[in-house]
């Protein structure tokens, strides 16, 4: 097996996952295997996660290398514009969320000086 096939296999995604797939995959699995999540006196454990946390910076390393180079079809594309979608929508909503709240500061504080 190929390093490529590889690393798409450790993020458990199939070969010709596109960037934004290979990001959304690490960041789950980075979440489950951190190392600080594991108690401190569960050493081999703890060791274990360390172990996988790198190989999952290894591949995803060597994914984006192989992206930016064009090496993977579709994948730097696909990724990317996947990439500020995602981004834009959050933006917005953080935005939205935002205005709403500080909406709804002024009418608190209108209603109070009014009585």
């Amino acid at each position: 097996m190929d390093p490529i096939e590889q690393a798409y296999r450790l993020l458990e995604l199939e070969p010709g996952a596109s960037m934004f797939q290979v990001n959304q995959s690490y960041k789950d699995l980075v979440f489950i295997w951190h190392p600080d999540r594991i108690p401190s006196d569960r050493d081999r454990l703890r060791q274990k996660a360390e172990t996988k946390l790198k190989q999952l910076n290894e591949a995803r390393a060597l994914l984006r290398s192989h992206a930016k180079e064009g090496k993977l079809p579709n994948a730097k594309a696909a990724g990317t514009a996947a990439s500020r979608t995602a981004s834009r929508t959050a933006s917005k909503t953080a935005s939205r969320t935002a205005s709403k709240t500080a909406a709804a500061g002024k009418n608190r504080y209108a209603r109070n000086r009014s009585t």
